[in-house]
């Protein structure tokens, strides 16, 4: 398996592996349309200053990927924060540590970037996601908190 920064060519792959994520996440939040199909929605972030996709591939095959940014607010925040916004690995390839080498790699980047830290969104009831993240040294230190404005 080879870990590398997505190029454009690899954008419509991306966005099929972020539906996939939707799919995923639409058992944990009844907001999500769990037939979501997303498209164009990478191919003008790759590259862009700030921005990092990184991908897993196997044999040629787009198996995961990263993406995140960094957020800044001048004169408010100190130092960047970096953002992982979305992180996928194909069912087959989970557990074996994929989603570690993506992440020490945008870590890398949010480093490198001088950033002070790296900052995520988990769904509390996807317990999955919040053992790996905790194994991967994330703690909590913030609450997100949300009011629905429907009975399910």
């Amino acid at each position: 398996m080879k870990l590398r920064d997505a190029t454009t060519a690899d954008a419509a792959r991306l966005d099929m592996l972020l539906t996939s994520l939707i799919h995923d996440e639409a058992q944990y939040d009844p907001n999500l349309n769990g037939s979501y199909v997303v498209t164009d929605n990478y191919r003008d972030r790759i590259g862009l200053e700030g921005h990092k996709l990184l991908l897993i591939e196997d044999g040629g095959e787009i198996v995961a990927f990263l993406y995140g940014f960094l957020y800044e607010i001048p004169g408010m925040l100190a130092k960047p924060i970096a953002i992982l916004d979305a992180l996928y690995v194909e069912e087959a390839y989970r557990r074996k540590g994929c989603a570690a080498q993506l992440i020490s790699a945008f870590k890398a980047f949010a480093a490198e970037s001088g950033a002070c830290r790296v900052e995520l969104k988990v769904l509390s009831r996807n317990e999955t996601a919040l053992r790996l993240y905790e194994k991967l040294s994330f703690k909590e230190t913030k609450k997100y908190m949300a009011m629905d404005l429907w009975e399910h």
